[in-house]
C-alpha cells in the first residue's frame, strides 16, 4: 500500500497503527476507535489509516461507517486489493438495521441492484409548491405521486367549475337577450354565487379545504421523505 506520510511522523505513525491493532486483538473496541480516529485525523491522506479506521468500525458492527473508510482507501489508492476485499467484506456484513432499510429503498425504487442518488429536500418541497404529487414523484414514490396528482387534478376542476363555470353559464344564459358591460356580469356572478343553496356552498368549502390540506400534506411529505432518503444513503455509505 502507498502512503505519503513524511519521513519525521513516519514512528508516530506506525506507533498509532500499532496501539490500533494491539488494541483490536485484545478486544477494547472502545479504544482502538479513539485511536483509530486520531490516526486518520493525522493522516488523512494515508490508506493504511483509512483501512485500519475501517477495521475498527467493521469490529464493532458497524459497516456503514466502516465503508466509508474503505472507499477512502481505494480513492487513494485505486489498486489496493486489500481496502477492495475489505469494502467488499463491510457490503456482505450489513447489520439487520441496514439491510432492513435497503430492502425497503430496493422496494421503493423498484430495483434492489440500482442504488439511486437520494433527493435534495429543498428540491423535493420546490416540486411540491408547484403542484400536489410533483414532490412525490420528484422522490421516486412513483404511485403515491400519481394518485395524489390524479386526484388534486380532478377536485382543481371541480372547484373551478364551481367557483367560476357554473355562475358564469347561468349568467350568460340570463343574459342572453341583453349586452351587460363586464362590471355588470362580474356583479352578476357574485349574485348568483350568494344565492346559492347551503349544500353547494358547502361542497365548495370541503373542495377547498380538502385541497388545501391535501397541498400542505404533500409539502411535508415530499420534504420529510426526501430528507429520509439523505440520512438512509448516509447511514448505509454509499
Amino acid at each position: 500500500m502507498t502512503d505519503e506520510i513524511t519521513e519525521d511522523s513516519q514512528v508516530e505513525f506506525e506507533k498509532l497503527l500499532s496501539r490500533v491493532q494491539l488494541l483490536l486483538r485484545t478486544g477494547d473496541l472502545t479504544g482502538a476507535e479513539k485511536t483509530a480516529s486520531e490516526l486518520a485525523e493525522q493522516y488523512p491522506d494515508s490508506t493504511s489509516a483509512h483501512e485500519q479506521v475501517g477495521d475498527v468500525y467493521l469490529a464493532m458492527g458497524r459497516s456503514a461507517q466502516a465503508r466509508r473508510h474503505y472507499r477512502r482507501a481505494l480513492q487513494l489508492e485505486p489498486a489496493n486489493a486489500d481496502a477492495e476485499r475489505k469494502f467488499a467484506a463491510a457490503l456482505v456484513n450489513m447489520s439487520p438495521e441496514e439491510q432492513r432499510r435497503q430492502a425497503i429503498r430496493g422496494l421503493v425504487t423498484g430495483s434492489e441492484d440500482h442504488e439511486p442518488s437520494p433527493r435534495r429536500p429543498l428540491n423535493a418541497v420546490v416540486a411540491a409548491l408547484l403542484f400536489p404529487g410533483l414532490g412525490q414523484l420528484y422522490n421516486r414514490q412513483h404511485e403515491k405521486g400519481l394518485v395524489i396528482l390524479g386526484g388534486a387534478a380532478v377536485l382543481v376542476m371541480l372547484l373551478f367549475y364551481g367557483f367560476l363555470m357554473k355562475p358564469w353559464g347561468i349568467v350568460a344564459q340570463q343574459s342572453a337577450d341583453k349586452s351587460p358591460t363586464w362590471q355588470e356580469q362580474i356583479q352578476q356572478v357574485q349574485a348568483v354565487l350568494v344565492n346559492m343553496p347551503a349544500g353547494y356552498w358547502v361542497l365548495l368549502i370541503c373542495g377547498t379545504v380538502l385541497y388545501l390540506a391535501t397541498y400542505a400534506y404533500c409539502i411535508y411529505d415530499a420534504y420529510k421523505t426526501a430528507h429520509e432518503q439523505v440520512a438512509a444513503s448516509k447511514a448505509l455509505g454509499v
